[in-house]
């Protein structure tokens, strides 16, 4: 079914706490004991709930679904969903333990103390020890593989992802092109020294050893569990008939010039190399440039006023693809860096590939994680969705598994390495489930509400992401902190121990849709609006019946000024969506602040026990953020509050309830089966 955003108006919420936010006069002569009064003039708190007995495993709030009215001299307000106004308190009366609305219970009998506007009431309720049965294939989850997602990575669509045609594919053997550059005024006094070209040899080529941590290749055929091998050498360097000050003042445009020209002398010096060789998806491109420069200019990080064009960035020389050609493919899509990136100087041998993998995602399809949007003041992100820890947002560690369903690294079958997908579908209401690590293997779970508008399918919806870090494989490096970020105050890495990261992607298509009628040879569109779809179409659809579809349109970005969405059948800029945002499990949004970076690997962002904490030794400050995943928990994470992005209301609790060195078990409640 079409997605669609719920609207919520804000007049009608504003008009909601305009109604129950004043306290008014006290009156002596009204209950003052708390609970309920049965006088008409009293103020009093009524509290019930629509089960009284819910699965062990789920929260209260979800569960129990706890209505709260305020009476105020015979006018009701009702409070329910207003968290600043309503404080609960659970209390187990067989162990004494206490829990908040959105935790996880224990089985036993429970009272429930309510709070609000000074008066309270108390309901009771039973947690039932029912036992989940361990999940299984159609019992409890659906596995997709490879060919389920063939023709929906991001790669085979022009529309879909960043920077249009002529993407980098994302497996098999790929063959890639790497020009060092030389200006024509820096021959003689700026040329690449022969280590100097083995020093981009095993950036790009090299084994890991030969780096300080991987190479390009050595990381993506880790990283896609050998699904992606990336083929390619380093060109002979290649003469600009531009010097470094026309470069400058021409900026980007310059680096067109460049990429276009290099690549041309690349294959004329090299008649036997046929130029297909480097288009493996046939679709007119080189699949990859990747120009190294020296220069003596200023780069924009030294100096905010340089010319653009120093600094390290992917693009297009034309974003609409025009020059495609099938049968001698041209360079439209490359890498721009200078030399010095790849020497930090933070390891040794000091060949430092952290950008250019980052760089390479782009070339692939994938869109930066982290927000464009800047403090005037300061000139620091806005906020940071993703949570900084991954190869797309702050250029440390692995891609996560969103990343990896773009790329179709699924695996072939229940055997093959790749990522093993396992989608919630409702067929088990309570189930456990174990996720395996997810570098090492490829574990990952995916889940939406599993009763209304269920997963279409593709990676193109909105859903929840699992999957098990560990501080292995690509990831194992950057676990102790990347030099850059952590020499900043913070952790600045990936982190240093296992924990579940729970990610909230939208990243649902939109496209026109209306009627036409055709008038002088050309279809003139009529009464068109914007509507979510499923299906992806590259052009648009003329039915015979009059009416049409346009082409499918990526809305949501992590930046938020460039992030869309659709409001009555219009598409408006700005929004409060994003395409990937970390779920932390204290429930608190900390990331969608500046102070972003005080978090960035820490592991309270990471969903684990308390016992696994104990056994591997974290200390307070190390601890993880929770176990339980629940509505009434992640609400501020969300929009629409206690609704997702597309108004739907999530059905599920989870919660971790058991945890090694290399694997995670989750127990989900299905809320809608209560």
């Amino acid at each position: 079914m079409k997605k669609s955003k719920l609207l919520i108006l804000s007049g009608v919420a504003v008009l909601s706490l305009a109604g129950c936010g004043g306290e008014g006069t006290s009156d002596s002569s009204l209950d003052s004991s708390g609970g309920t009064s049965t006088s008409t003039a009293a103020r009093y708190l009524e509290v019930t709930i629509e089960h009284n007995t819910i699965p062990a495993g789920s929260t209260f709030f979800d569960a129990a679904n706890p209505t709260v009215l305020y009476h105020d001299n015979g006018e009701v307000t009702d409070y329910t969903n207003y968290s600043n106004y309503v404080t609960f308190e659970l209390t187990n009366l067989d162990t004494n333990e206490t829990f908040t609305a959105g935790d996880a219970l224990t089985a036993g009998s429970y009272e429930a103390t309510i709070t609000c506007r000074s008066r309270t009431d108390t309901v009771e309720f039973t947690v039932s020890n029912d036992t989940p049965e361990a999940a299984s294939e159609g019992n409890g989850y659906k596995s997709y593989y490879h060919d389920d997602f063939a023709g929906l990575e991001v790669s085979a669509h022009n529309a879909l992802g960043t920077l249009g045609p002529g993407k980098f594919p994302a497996y098999g053997t790929p063959k890639m092109l790497v020009i060092p550059v030389i200006f024509s005024d820096m021959v003689g006094q700026y040329d690449f020294t022969e280590a100097e070209l083995g020093v981009i040899e095993a950036a790009f080529f090299g084994e890991a050893n030969e780096t300080g941590w991987e190479s390009l290749k050595s990381y993506y055929l880790k990283s896609s569990y050998g699904l992606l091998d990336i083929q390619g050498h380093v060109a002979d360097p290649y003469v600009t008939s531009l010097t470094v000050a026309e470069a400058d003042r021409q900026s980007i445009g310059a680096s067109h010039q460049i990429v276009t020209a290099a690549t041309n002398d690349y294959f004329t010096k090299h008649p036997n190399e046929s130029r297909s060789d480097y288009d493996y998806n046939g679709d007119g491109f080189i699949d990859g440039v990747n120009i190294i420069y020296k220069t003596t200019a200023q780069d924009t990080s030294e100096n905010p006023n340089a010319s653009d064009i120093w600094w390290n960035y992917t693009t297009v020389i034309d974003p609409n693809g025009t020059t495609a050609n099938v049968t001698s493919p041209v360079a439209n899509r490359y890498f721009w860096s200078e030399y010095d990136m790849i020497r930090s100087g933070y390891y040794e041998p000091n060949i430092d590939a952290h950008t250019i993998i980052h760089e390479n995602g782009h070339l692939m399809g994938i869109s930066d994680y982290y927000s464009y949007d800047r403090d005037p003041q300061t000139n620091g992100a806005l906020e940071a969705a993703a949570g900084c820890s991954d190869m797309m947002d702050m250029n440390v560690g692995d891609h996560n598994g969103y990343s990896k369903m773009l790329y179709n690294w699924l695996a072939t079958d229940d055997e093959a390495n790749g990522v093993h997908l396992k989608v919630v579908d409702g067929s088990s209401d309570n189930f456990t489930i174990t996720l395996n690590s997810f570098s090492d293997t490829g574990d990952l779970l995916l889940v939406r509400n599993t009763v209304t508008d269920t997963w279409n399918e593709t990676p193109y919806d909105e859903y929840l992401i699992l999957q098990y870090y560990t501080p292995t494989g690509v990831n194992e490096k950057d676990s102790s902190g990347y030099p850059e970020w952590s020499g900043l105050g913070s952790h600045g890495g990936t982190y240093a121990n296992p924990g579940l990261q729970v990610f909230h992607v939208d990243n649902r298509l939109g496209a026109q849709v209306g009627t036409y009628h055709t008038e002088g040879g050309r279809n003139i569109i009529d009464e068109s609006h914007y509507e979510y779809v499923d299906g992806i179409q590259d052009t648009a659809v003329y039915n015979e019946d009059g009416t049409f579809v346009g082409a499918s349109t990526t809305l949501t970005s992590n930046t938020g000024s460039e992030s869309r969405e659709i409001i009555d059948g219009a598409l408006h800029s700005n929004s409060s969506f994003r395409e990937l945002s970390a779920i932390l499990p204290g429930g608190v949004n900390s990331l969608k602040s500046s102070t972003y970076y005080n978090s960035f690997g820490q592991m309270a962002n990471l969903f684990g026990t308390n016992e696994y904490a104990d056994e591997i030794g974290l200390t307070e400050r190390e601890r993880y953020g929770g176990t339980t995943y629940s509505n009434y928990k992640m609400r501020d994470f969300y929009a629409n509050d206690l609704l997702w992005n597309d108004g739907t209301e999530f059905n599920w609790n989870f919660s971790v309830i058991d945890q090694t060195d290399d694997s995670i078990t989750l127990h989900f409640v299905d809320l809608s089966a209560i």
